[in-house]
């Protein structure tokens, strides 16, 4: 039934096997996300189905929602791609091949996700599980897809379909800003050679996907998506944390703006490169004896690796294409620097140190120190990376030993009240002590050498504040916390630096005799 048309728009009510209209195969596009319904989800989906078929009469239909398909008519196929109700449709495909041994002929979903693919491949058992479970009459359940409604709306422009899908999850449609910044940065790649649009679009879709698996929990659940956490509490923070400018995010659209209306428009395929830590010609000059100029270049560490693009943190984002290599190379970055193993004596150090002492921070300050961390080597690189840790660490301690609460607004007290903040600080920093200078003008000394040096308290090693203190004591070697000298710590980083080159050497020789 047609409820309203124009040029540029349908509005229709259809069944499930009437969703192929004038024979356009249902399909997904480039800027699709993943699928992503869980168990719970699924099962929701099944339980709802059976309840319709126990409490309905014959002729009653099931509404399912709306669905918004966007007609796109190219020299070689007429299809209706899948703006909104993917999800959806999915589960229902999966339902429908496990009933009938095949799937329905008008949704031809091809999924580039390895995580769509897990997902898929989950929905499948879960839906096996369930109907094995329930003991159902198959022709009851394949007769519910003769009477499942959607209201659908065809759109004929790709501008439009978008603005509706914007005003769909205005109203409550739980896609995040991170999904609609990756639509709206893949319809960005544009140009009037379709296919290599859709070669762009494809490398761009899977970049994504390589960002939502990074951090901490993306190798422990494959439905786990890094970039929400990437933007809201790394990227954005980094580049508008500045001076005393120091708030949280306060909307999506906010979110939204930075870093899509706002980003650089370029030629298809192109970013605008800016001069960085990453993005530098020369290591060192020297003046010979003939009086001639010497310049021994950086090293580049280009090749697959994204997180050595010579991209900046601050920079302006280009449009398209430069907002997915961006995105991957400071998701790549962080997962290199804390969560995954390293060559790098540095950051072999940090991490070690991470995972014995930061983490008995309260998230606040554990937030706090990640998002400092990745600022320092996105600047410095690994250049120090271990000095300039224990001795944020050190501030950040002072903090933590003089409050019995630690609150959301503690990290942003500590980077907006000084006259610098340590962001800039850390931003426009040549060397390592220029942050460690910084570091040094607060002394904390006197928080360290109260309560007798906590020696009660790491001995105890029961409560938030005394984990911490046990946790300095065993790494630095000491029995109280007044023994934490500016000497102690540079004297912990040369041991420590010292003690993983003689892992590596003795692993190195173990190998050579096996």
């Amino acid at each position: 039934m047609q409820e309203e048309t124009s040029d540029n728009v349908s509005v229709e009510l259809l069944s499930f096997n009437n969703l192929s209209l004038e024979g356009y195969p249902l399909v997904l596009d480039n800027y699709q996300r993943a699928y992503v319904w869980g168990v719970d989800k699924v099962i929701q989906l099944l339980n709802d189905l059976l309840s319709f078929i126990q409490e309905s009469e014959d002729e009653d239909a099931y509404y399912m929602g709306t669905l918004l398909l966007h007609k796109k008519i190219g020299e070689k196929q007429k299809v209706l791609c899948v703006i909104d109700g993917q999800q959806r449709l999915t589960s229902l495909a999966v339902l429908y091949w496990l009933l009938n041994k095949q799937l329905p002929t008008h949704i031809q979903f091809s999924f580039r996700s390895s995580r769509s693919m897990v997902n898929v491949q989950q929905a499948k058992q879960t839906i096996q599980h369930w109907l094995a479970e329930n003991n159902l009459e198959i022709d009851k359940l394949l007769g519910v897809f003769d009477r499942l409604r959607f209201t659908v709306i065809i759109v004929t422009r790709e501008d439009l379909a978008f603005t509706f899908f914007d005003t769909q999850n205005n109203r409550g449609v739980p896609l995040g800003s991170t999904d609609l910044l990756k639509s709206f940065h893949l319809r960005a790649i544009h140009s009037d050679d379709a296919q290599i649009d859709e070669l762009l679009q494809s490398h761009c879709a899977s970049r994504w996907e390589k960002v939502q698996v990074q951090g901490e929990l993306g190798k422990l659940s494959s439905n786990h998506d890094f970039a929400p956490e990437l933007f809201h509490y790394y990227l954005w923070r980094a580049r508008n944390w500045t001076g005393n400018e120091v708030v949280e995010l306060e909307s999506k659209d906010e979110m939204l703006s930075h870093f899509g209306e706002r980003t650089k428009i370029t030629k298809l395929g192109e970013v605008i490169l800016y001069p960085a830590g990453a993005n530098q010609w020369g290591q060192s000059l020297r003046l010979t004896h003939n009086n001639d100029f010497y310049l021994t270049p950086a090293s580049q560490q280009f090749g697959v690796q994204s997180a050595y693009l010579p991209f900046g943190l601050r920079q302006p984002i280009s449009r398209g294409v430069g907002f997915f290599l961006y995105a991957e190379k400071y998701a790549v970055m962080l997962s290199l620097l804390l969560y995954k193993p390293s060559r790098d004596l540095e950051i072999q150090a940090v991490q070690q140190f991470y995972n014995d002492v930061v983490k008995t921070l309260s998230n606040y300050l554990q937030s706090l120190v990640r998002l400092c961390l990745l600022v320092y080597c996105d600047r410095l690189g690994s250049n120090g990376l271990l000095r300039f840790t224990l001795w944020l660490d050190h501030r950040i301690g002072g903090i933590r030993l003089s409050q019995d609460d630690i609150r959301r607004e503690t990290p942003i007290k500590f980077l907006r009240d000084p006259k610098r903040n340590l962001l800039d600080v850390i931003a426009s920093a040549y060397q390592c002590d220029d942050v460690i200078d910084f570091l040094k003008q607060v002394d904390v000394s006197k928080t360290y050498s109260s309560n007798e040096g906590w020696v009660k308290h790491i001995k105890s090693n029961r409560r938030v504040q005394e984990r911490y203190v046990a946790a300095i004591a065993k790494y630095y070697r000491i029995e109280s916390l007044e023994q934490k000298t500016a000497e102690c710590i540079e004297r912990s980083v040369e041991s420590q630096l010292s003690n993983q080159k003689k892992q590596i050497d003795s692993r190195f020789k173990g190998a050579a005799h096996v």
